[in-house]
């Protein structure tokens, strides 16, 4: 009996030891941060996607190269006054930014693949299409605002007042003696820092900001074509060719046009500081 009660005595403790006090000494994990297609072109992939039949088809389409190369070398109509200003270089980009939304509002490039059973095994390009005619806006947009210089943001203006104060090399030393920073977040800030300083004074002439804005007219006029088609047989090669086409030429003018590269690389968001104690 009393070796019965021992023995009932140590399950007893082995059942509270393993019980739901010891969980509340594990770690608080945080939950990850939210991502979006838009900004980083990731999507999750959902089981009939999974387990659709791959199509080889899908990287074979042929890009129309007479429409390439129109959409190359051909601009939007000049106008009647010239842009000289920030106003002036947003309202010439206006009417292609609401041509944008929206095609964007009614489900953008992605439902025009969607809504035809023919060309919805290719829907992917169409997300390509709507995500990369966004940054090219944006950076157009970014460019109007900015002709004469890029305002620092937060960041950067306040890690800026600890440089002027303290030096580079004390101003790291602060943040991560003091304050408790990860090295890698500080170094980021500091880089930030002196890039924001340097294009506080960078200029960018109103005339090339133009040149841009009609340079996009034909390929907005485009995106709207391509949504108002109706997609059958006759034409479903056509629609194709003309969208991976489109694609083409809005990732060639955002990996090789120098302003729009410089304008993404500037419209990046700014590292985050994960305290306030500056």
């Amino acid at each position: 009996m009393l070796r019965t009660g021992i023995c009932a005595g140590i399950a007893l403790l082995l059942l509270t030891a393993c019980g739901p006090d010891q969980s509340a000494e594990e770690p608080l994990r945080l939950p990850e941060r939210e991502k979006t297609w838009v900004k980083n072109e990731q999507v999750d992939i959902t089981k009939d996607v999974a387990l659709a039949p791959k199509s080889e088809a899908v990287i074979n389409i042929p890009i129309n190269e007479d429409l390439h190369d129109k959409l190359m070398r051909t601009s939007g109509p000049a106008p009647k006054s010239p842009v000289k200003d920030t106003a002036s270089c947003l309202a010439l980009l206006n009417p292609l930014d609401k041509t944008r939304m929206f095609v964007q509002r009614e489900g953008g490039a992605w439902s025009m693949f969607e809504r035809s059973t023919l060309i919805k095994p290719y829907s992917n390009s169409g997300m390509q299409i709507d995500s990369n005619m966004n940054k090219l806006v944006f950076s157009l947009r970014h460019l109007c605002r900015t002709a004469q210089g890029v305002p620092q943001n937060d960041l950067a203006v306040k890690i800026n007042e600890f440089i002027n104060r303290m030096g580079k090399e004390k101003t790291r030393e602060h943040f991560i003696e003091d304050v408790g920073e990860a090295p890698e977040d500080v170094d980021l800030w500091l880089k930030h820092a002196e890039f924001s300083r340097e294009n506080t004074t960078r200029k960018v002439p109103y005339s090339e900001i133009q040149a841009l804005i009609l340079k996009t007219q034909p390929l907005m006029d485009l995106y709207m074509d391509l949504w108002d088609r109706k997609v059958d047989e006759s034409n479903k090669d056509a629609f194709l060719s003309d969208s991976i086409t489109l694609l083409a030429v809005i990732k060639n003018r955002l990996a090789n046009e120098p302003r729009v590269v410089m304008a993404m690389k500037e419209d990046t968001e700014a590292p985050l500081p994960t305290r306030w104690e500056m």
